[in-house]
């Protein structure tokens, strides 16, 4: 068991950051037995446990080493780790004189966190405060330069090993479904539908000038494809008769996913106002009413309701792809209306165009019976926003949660964003896949509308993205069975540990829409050994409930 001391507005965080490290724990009481105790508030002495994590940039009275705390430059430092490079974002502090230190600010400049012993503890002494690092991961995100870090995650890794490191044991659901290494959720926003649509107006103009003089002609395998260009002229040539309904609409590519992403189950978001292109958000361009290309969508979703029938026929999840919705409960009401009734579905989850976000959304998004939301993301950039491979509960929320949005194809390709190669763009999606397989969680990926075909011509990539994840074990799934498996995962209870036991409470499990379990969730036991190993072994979590021994 785990006991936390910290500070009373740290408490929300503590619970969210223990959804994700899912391992038995409660606020430290004087009466409780505790192998290990995590601290970031003060205490007038170290308290007895075979292990002692204290976090924070201000000294202890007990501390033994001299605490400096680092000047606060407006940015964060790197701390170097073991294997683990990663950032620190709030108060840090140097450990000085430390006899046996464990990790350094990247370059050298200063221990920042050491261990030693204090009769039978052992004390890891951290220079700053996780679980203010975990508010600002979930509540404010990190910015793109450390965004292929999942900085949550590698603090939860850090503590699993400082426990394994004491030789105790420990006991943990993982965040992956039983026997895959990830979930991979496939979506798609429908800016476009067809270019009919829109006729000659900013997006068709650019659409032309793009595709006379295309930037990037090579493959991921740099080799050159003539036939991109071909295909692009050919689509310009082909306008007059796209606008004549001669044949077949050059933007319209929702067939050739749906043939692709077959039994994959992707996810859908659907703009639900035409020519509305809604209030901006603060720092955000203007969005100017006379200009409504800029952000407007230019299809009628009314008038698709076939093709979203088809569409969940198909297997595929539909959704919403928010307005106005980010700033408004009784906008973000309407459009869940507007998309429900043309789906004949009232949908689960949101994503706001161009993501769109504040820090009043998560609760005008819950007020709207939004099941989970999957906005943040970069847009210039790929990898974890909010530091995290895995879904977590909005702050300010009861019941909504977040999928991240980890891949998208804009951020990858355009010009102003990450503006790669094919080439260079295929192995940033395979190191976030690596990392995926290391910290486990759910791999969100956004490929618009329109991108398979000229002048984005993104559709061979695409198909090279879903070779590399098949070549893993991964669980492909929509959006909502995916939320709603993380669900199950944090209604699982530790109930009545002990010393040499634990019993594990099943209180509900994550179903598809047929009512079956979806996948299994696993306890995982570390039992430790000789020499500071630990035996590991995994047990389904099959039934309700289940005693384990240790």
């Amino acid at each position: 068991m785990i006991g936390i001391i910290c500070h009373e507005p740290q408490r929300p965080f503590v619970k969210e950051f223990f959804e994700l490290f899912k391992t038995p724990w409660e606020f430290f009481r004087a009466t409780g037995a505790y192998d290990v105790v995590l601290i970031t508030a003060p205490t007038p002495v170290i308290p007895d446990a075979r292990l002692v994590v204290a976090f924070g940039a201000s000294r202890y009275s007990w501390d033994v080493d001299c605490v400096v705390e680092m000047p606060g430059e407006g940015s964060s430092i790197r701390v170097d780790h073991e294997e683990h490079r990663f950032p620190v974002y709030g108060r840090a502090a140097r450990l000085e004189a430390s006899p046996s230190p464990l990790a350094t600010v990247a370059g050298g400049a200063g221990v920042v966190i050491a261990e030693y012993r204090d009769g039978a503890r052992r004390v890891v002494r951290v220079g700053y405060d996780l679980f203010e690092e975990v508010r600002l991961l979930l509540c404010e995100g990190q910015p793109a330069e450390h965004a292929p870090i999942p900085t949550v995650d590698v603090h939860i890794d850090l503590l699993r090993g400082w426990i394994l490191r004491a030789g105790l044991p420990l006991l943990e659901t993982p965040n992956r479904p039983r026997a895959c290494d990830f979930a991979v959720c496939l979506t798609h926003d429908v800016d476009f539908i067809n270019m009919r649509d829109h006729m000659n107006d900013r997006s068709v103009l650019g659409f032309i000038a793009r595709a006379l003089i295309p930037r990037n002609l090579r493959n991921a395998r740099s080799q050159f494809v003539w036939s991109r260009l071909w295909k692009n002229w050919a689509a310009v040539l082909s306008l007059p008769a796209v606008y004549l309904r001669l044949c077949r609409d050059i933007w319209f590519d929702i067939d050739r996913y749906a043939e692709i992403e077959r039994g994959l189950e992707p996810t859908y978001f659907f703009l639900p106002r035409k020519d509305q292109p809604g209030e901006a958000a603060p720092g955000a361009q203007p969005v100017s009413r006379a200009a409504p290309a800029l952000r407007a969508a230019r299809y009628n979703v009314g008038e698709h309701g076939s093709l979203l029938a088809d569409l969940k026929k198909g297997g595929a999840e539909i959704a919403i792809h928010g307005i106005d919705a980010w700033h408004s409960a009784q906008q973000a009401r309407t459009e869940r209306t507007i998309i429900g009734s043309v789906a004949a579905v009232e949908p689960a989850g949101v994503r706001m165009h161009w993501l769109y976000f504040s820090p009043s959304s998560p609760q005008h998004l819950e007020r709207a019976g939004f099941s989970y939301d999957s906005t943040l993301g970069f847009n210039e950039g790929v990898g974890f926003r909010s530091g995290t491979t895995q879904v977590f509960r909005l702050p300010g929320t009861a019941r909504l949660l977040e999928l991240p949005l980890n891949i998208m194809d804009s951020a990858l390709f355009y010009r102003g964003r990450m503006g790669l190669s094919e080439s260079d763009a295929l192995t940033a999606c395979g190191d976030l896949i690596d990392t995926m397989k290391k910290y486990g969680g759910a791999l969100t990926i956004n490929w618009h509308t329109r991108s398979l075909n000229p002048e984005r011509n993104w559709d061979g990539f695409y198909l090279e993205l879903l070779s590399l994840l098949k070549a893993h074990r991964v669980w492909f799934a929509n959006a909502r069975t995916v939320v709603e498996w993380f669900r199950g995962r944090r209604a699982i209870r530790f109930e009545e540990v002990s010393g040499s036991s634990a019993r594990v409470k099943v209180a509900c499990t994550a179903t598809d829409e047929s009512g079956s379990l979806a996948e299994g969730y696993t306890l995982r036991c570390y039992r430790p050994g000789t020499a500071g190993s630990h035996a590991v072994s995994d047990i389904p979590l099959s039934g309700q409930e289940i005693t384990v021994t240790f």
